[in-house]
């Protein structure tokens, strides 16, 4: 079967995401074409990818542009299916689905834009007025856990929303990253990775962190990640005079190298979907305390694999990290738990199966039409001008 995995953006879970499918589908026997603004990092450099320019903010001129190139991709590559991630991905295959309605298009979310953080009610309402247009032209909505799935089913047809948890491949041992191998040697660490942009919750974290060291001094905060908001985080930690207890590590080319060399993980977020940092922390039995908010109370239950707080709370956070350090067995059983529930729950392979079980349906009910020409060799002859 023919796959063509549209995405934006191409950093991020969106980008980890698509980067597990390319290499599971292909070991599923799929061919696997990648359309998108770049090849996301992390992915083979041997998967075929036909480039499409795509703007993450609205840009309806660029939008229509990009709607018009990839119709003809579709139709240069009558792919059995069209697998789209993100809501910019999503609107553009969907549209173009009206000019090729024979072949099914999937649109992935991974947390819809107007349920995520906005400073501005318009920017929500005009999104979720796009999703509920566009919503009836997806052959199947699949989300990556039931909190987005029953906002998919409260704005579109519910008998084509489907669930499918994002799942990770084991993490095994390996090395701890240097500069958290440093900081766990003063103290402590209480650690978190994402991007460091608007709705992360960083704030709420570095907030909560005088609450913190006025109990345990020698605990540090080490950030890993990188991203627009750094300046402000960093001005925000001198404000509050703990900017010796917040390191700002950077991005890291080997996460799971970051995590390995912190004592307890926070994931603070005020939007999520259903993070795969989540699922990579439980897997190194890490205690985590984490934001109640999005499917995370799907992979965590709290006090028995973490700790969930309300977003935005950062007396709640501080509390919670707190505890953890007090009692260090406390966090040992949190962290065993949530290992226990990730390799039952949460593998790459459940993950690969089911999206392929979803990828046959779809395509099984889609049939090409008389006299349509057959497709091309593996992946065809794709002129740079389409």
């Amino acid at each position: 079967m023919r796959v063509l995995l549209c995405h934006q953006p191409t950093d991020g879970g969106v980008a980890r995401h698509v980067c597990d499918l390319i290499d599971g589908l292909d070991g599923k026997g799929h061919e696997v074409v990648l359309c998108s603004p770049a090849i996301p990092d992390g992915a083979r450099r041997s998967v075929f990818h036909v480039r499409v320019d795509l703007e993450r903010a609205v840009a309806p001129r660029a939008d229509i542009v990009a709607c018009g190139r990839f119709a003809r991709i579709v139709r240069s590559l009558h792919p059995d299916v069209v697998h789209a991630h993100s809501s910019k991905a999503g609107a553009i295959a969907r549209l173009a689905k009206l000019i090729s309605p024979r072949v099914p298009v999937l649109y992935t979310p991974h947390g819809y834009a107007f349920a995520g953080y906005f400073s501005r009610s318009p920017e929500r309402l005009a999104y979720l007025a796009v999703e509920r247009a566009l919503a009836p032209i997806a052959s199947r909505v699949v989300c990556v856990c039931e909190a987005e799935a029953r906002l998919a089913r409260s704005i579109g047809p519910p008998s084509r929303v489907r669930v499918n948890h994002n799942g990770i491949a084991p993490a095994g041992a390996g090395a701890v990253d240097p500069l958290i191998g440093e900081l766990s040697r003063q103290g402590p660490v209480i650690g978190a990775l994402t991007l460091l942009r608007p709705g992360k919750g960083l704030e709420t974290l570095i907030a909560a962190v005088p609450h913190v060291v006025a109990r345990h001094p020698r605990a540090q905060v080490a950030i890993v990640g990188e991203g627009p908001d750094l300046a402000d985080l960093q001005a925000q930690a001198r404000t509050l005079g703990v900017a010796r207890a917040v390191c700002f590590i950077g991005a890291r080319a080997d996460p799971l190298s970051a995590l390995r060399g912190m004592g307890l993980f926070v994931h603070p977020s005020w939007a999520e979907a259903f993070p795969y940092v989540v699922l990579e922390a439980m897997s190194l039995s890490l205690p985590i305390v984490a934001s109640d908010v999005g499917g995370i109370g799907e992979a965590i239950t709290d006090g028995e694999s973490g700790v969930l707080i309300p977003p935005r709370d950062e007396r709640a956070l501080a509390r919670a990290l707190i505890d953890l350090l007090d009692n260090s067995n406390k966090a040992t059983r949190l962290g065993d738990i949530a290992l226990r529930r990730v390799r039952r729950d949460f593998t790459r392979e459940k993950m690969i199966d089911r999206l392929s079980e979803l990828y046959e349906e779809c395509a099984a009910r889609s049939s090409p039409p008389p006299g349509a020409p057959p497709p091309r060799g593996r992946f065809g002859t794709l002129a740079d001008g389409y």
